[in-house]
């Protein structure tokens, strides 16, 4: 457990970022990680038009800078390491992004944005930027699966921030092909600038957890790579990541050493594509309502009361049971389910102020109660695989759905033919059709792309 100086966890982390190939990595699992690719640069052009892109833009123009890299869906460039931010938090400004178990947050908008500013301004290939996301995501995933679990349910830290910054260091590492020292220091100079407070939830700054990470990442491995020195033992040492971010105990770098390079994360965590674009941890209560709607008419001024069992000790990440703003219905369980009712459908026009604030929403909303599947109560989070919801109808019936959670395959939860059906509708919102089905050709065969000035065009909005 915690407390073995011995152990040189960062060096192996980096040591298999230097020297691990495309090839190491089993079909499937590459085919997941360019199915996520794609579902990022989609929820990054969608999120290119939400206020949050407006407040950016201006921010890295005033700052000015070397223009070496493109702003997703804003027509213009700026340096790599605030493209970086800007895009990041773009692509998680609607929380549509995918998530992963083993790192329980976001990997791609941590990832893919880091890699592709960097890609652009090195002259990278598509198949240098795969390898990059994917040794990033075994990394932050690893990380992840060794930390305290109050990490994840006590300690407040977001997930995606804190990881991310890992993630992306590592990723930036492999576009900068770094040799194993340099890769060493980005890493833990990443690790110091790992942060995200779940308690910001439900505004802009959540979102920018994940931009702050990927320009973490990214100013790591350029500072490093231009003389900058950092520990060689950030991630285990005694004052290190593992033990700072668990709170002190509870914490196995061991792990890291027995799985880093040994399994697949993207195959055994998986990538799930999200349907809806809210909180995950609203995603199963979702699919449990719909299955209702599909078999029962259900109207609001039939409903009684509404409880739901989850895999987490309310309120977790669904901070919300009140909201009144579109971003904090997105961290409400209490609006996406009055939302499925009142609208039979969750999905990109779903929030807003004025949806939120409406009276029949207002008036479903306290009928919605949260609680730990029985039995669980206490116990870390995703320690379950459904959650149940129960509508108590006004007529004395009770109407009950659960979901499973799908613990199964690289890609979970959709086909690739359904994550490109939802690219070209969150495309749609900042590029035109043609410049879309371009861009979709170029990732449908992003391995054998060369340098990716054409796709980074399409992507910043001059196709």
């Amino acid at each position: 457990m915690a407390g073995r100086p011995t152990l040189e966890v960062t060096k192996r982390i980096a040591e298999y970022i230097t020297t691990t190939n495309l090839e190491d990595f089993p079909p499937d699992a590459v085919e997941a990680a360019k199915g996520a690719i794609v579902d990022c640069i989609g929820c990054a052009l969608a999120g290119s038009v939400e206020p949050l892109a407006d407040v950016l833009s201006v921010y890295v123009k005033s700052i000015g800078g070397n223009p070496t890299a493109s702003v997703i869906g804003r027509g213009f460039k700026t340096s790599t390491p605030e493209a970086a931010l800007i895009n990041g938090a773009m692509g998680h400004a609607l929380d549509y992004d995918d998530i992963t178990r083993a790192m329980k947050g976001h990997p791609s908008v941590v990832l893919l944005p880091a890699a592709l500013a960097l890609a652009e301004e090195e002259g990278a290939t598509g198949r240098d930027l795969l390898l990059a996301y994917m040794v990033g995501f075994e990394v932050a995933c690893s990380v992840g699966d060794s930390v305290s679990p109050a990490y994840y349910d006590d300690l407040g830290w977001h997930p995606t921030g804190p990881l991310g910054a890992l993630g992306a260091a590592a990723a930036a590492c492999s576009i900068l092909k770094l040799d194993q020292n340099l890769t060493t220091m980005a890493i833990s100079l990443a690790a110091s600038q790992a942060a995200g407070l779940r308690q910001n939830f439900g505004t802009m700054t959540k979102p920018y957890h994940a931009g702050a990470s990927c320009r973490a990442g990214v100013t790591s491995a350029k500072l490093v790579k231009a003389g900058f020195t950092a520990s060689e033992d950030a991630i285990e040492g005694r004052f290190g990541f593992l033990r700072a971010f668990s709170g002190g105990s509870g914490y196995d770098e061991n792990h890291i050493m027995e799985t880093l390079g040994k399994q697949c994360y993207l195959v055994e965590s998986g990538v799930e594509i999200k349907k809806y674009p809210c909180c995950g941890s609203a995603h199963l209560a979702l699919d449990a309502a719909y299955r209702l709607l599909e078999r029962e008419t259900i109207t609001a001024d039939q409903i009684e009361s509404i409880q739901v069992s989850v895999d987490f000790d309310p309120p977790r990440s669904l901070i919300h049971a009140r909201p009144t703003e579109a971003l904090e219905g997105k961290f409400s369980m209490q609006y996406c389910l009055a939302a499925a009712i009142l609208d039979q459908k969750v999905g990109l026009d779903s929030f807003t102020d004025d949806l939120v604030q409406r009276p029949e929403a207002q008036t479903l909303i306290p009928k919605v109660e949260m609680r730990r599947i029985a039995g669980y109560e206490g116990r870390p989070s995703w320690v379950e695989a459904y959650n149940e919801v129960e509508v108590h109808m006004t007529d004395g019936r009770v109407l009950t759905e659960r979901a499973d959670r799908i613990t199964k395959g690289a890609l979970r939860g959709v086909s690739m033919e359904e994550i490109q059906s939802k690219f070209q509708d969150t495309a749609s919102r900042a590029l035109s059709a043609s410049a879309s089905n371009e861009l979709m050709e170029i990732l449908d065969k992003l391995e054998n792309t060369g340098e990716l000035g054409r796709m980074t065009n399409l992507l910043r909005g001059e196709g």
